[in-house]
């Protein structure tokens, strides 16, 4: 026995229908997951403190190693200070801020002397320390 059903569909409705719906799903989706609407992290806001430092875009990096035979770094080659100094004074209107990244063995005289360069040529000093 074979059962028919009172309301036929022809044509083209079942497939035209369908497509709508896909189609608005697609759209309802990418609207619910745009940026627009969830933003991506959590908001922070820290609080007020004199030892906070705005972000800087482009800081220098001087690195200090430990001894033995303890160096500067600075740009990827070795320098003494008379040399760091005259590097500095070239960049001092490209960048603000100084971060100097010292080993934790590393000579506390040397660690000084380039901060106090830093400091006496303009630079704001921010200190790093690193395991050897």
């Amino acid at each position: 026995m074979k059962l028919r059903g009172s309301h036929r569909v022809y044509g083209a409705v079942p497939v035209v229908t369908g497509t709508i719906t896909v189609t608005l799903l697609l759209v309802f989706f990418i609207l619910l997951s745009t940026s627009f609407l969830l933003q991506p992290g959590v908001a922070v806001e820290l609080p007020p403190s004199r030892f906070l430092q705005p972000p800087s875009q482009d800081p220098l990096v001087v690195a200090v190693t430990a001894d033995p035979g303890s160096a500067i770094y600075f740009e990827n080659r070795k320098l003494g200070l008379d040399q760091l100094a005259s590097r500095l004074e070239a960049r001092r209107g490209v960048a603000g801020r100084v971060i100097i990244k010292a080993d934790r063995t590393a000579p506390l005289a040397l660690v000084t002397g380039v901060t106090e360069l830093a400091l006496s040529r303009g630079f704001s000093v921010s200190l790093a320390a690193s395991r050897p």
